[in-house]
């Protein structure tokens, strides 16, 4: 028993660290940019909150928005010029792009229910474990746990967040995935093509850094 726990831990720990170094919903995505960026969501200033309203932002949100997923209880926040461009903001899958770099920059969610008896912790662990040796063979550029206490609550999301080095005409990823009290599963991940993604990166930074669970 204890042997078959460990192998499942393990094939566990290894898709879950595939699909978040490679989202399944990237390519996709990020293919279908061009054609979706006119269904742009309108926000508030950084200090308020989307609202529900779509609106076509083919040039990009002319302010810094902050948007609130209630859902899933979290905040991020989109620097000006980029638009969303497929999803909701409060759902669990949303897309963002830079305007009108539309197929060089991006942001996305993917937020997938598992079973309350997943073993979360262990499949941090494993993730970040195997991250690390990762690096030895630049396949990523770094790697760090990032656990988030949510304010005034004893429970916290747990996670890490690694910069992968991609591959030759494809894309750069920094990604933070977490699971939250819940079991809910976060892949969050902010990306560019190779060519652009130095262009990209602060914003990319920024993105990523600005999210908090609530």
């Amino acid at each position: 028993m204890k042997k078959i726990l460990s192998a499942t831990f393990v094939s566990m720990g290894i898709a879950l660290l595939t699909s978040g170094c490679v989202p399944t919903t990237a390519t996709g995505a990020l293919n279908s940019l061009g054609s979706a960026a006119t269904s742009g969501a309108v926000g508030s200033t950084a200090t308020g909150k989307a609202s529900g309203t779509s609106k076509g932002l083919p040039t990009g949100s002319s302010s810094i928005t902050t948007y609130e997923n209630k859902t899933y209880g979290f905040t991020f926040t989109m620097p000006s010029g980029w638009s969303k461009t497929t999803g909701n903001p409060d759902s669990d899958l949303v897309l963002f792009s830079k305007i009108p770099m539309t197929n060089a920059c991006s942001f996305q969610f993917h937020i997938t229910a598992m079973r309350k008896s997943f073993p979360a912790s262990a499949s941090v662990n494993a993730s970040f474990k195997a991250a690390k040796e990762d690096i030895a063979i630049k396949k990523i550029i770094s790697v760090k746990r990032r656990n988030d206490r949510i304010k005034n609550k004893k429970a916290s999301v747990i996670g890490w967040e690694i910069v992968d080095n991609g591959k030759s005409g494809g894309y750069k990823r920094i990604i933070y995935q977490a699971y939250d009290a819940q079991n809910h599963y976060f892949n969050l991940t902010a990306s560019a093509s190779i060519e652009k993604f130095e262009t990209c990166r602060p914003e990319l930074r920024k993105i990523i850094d600005s999210i908090k669970f609530n």
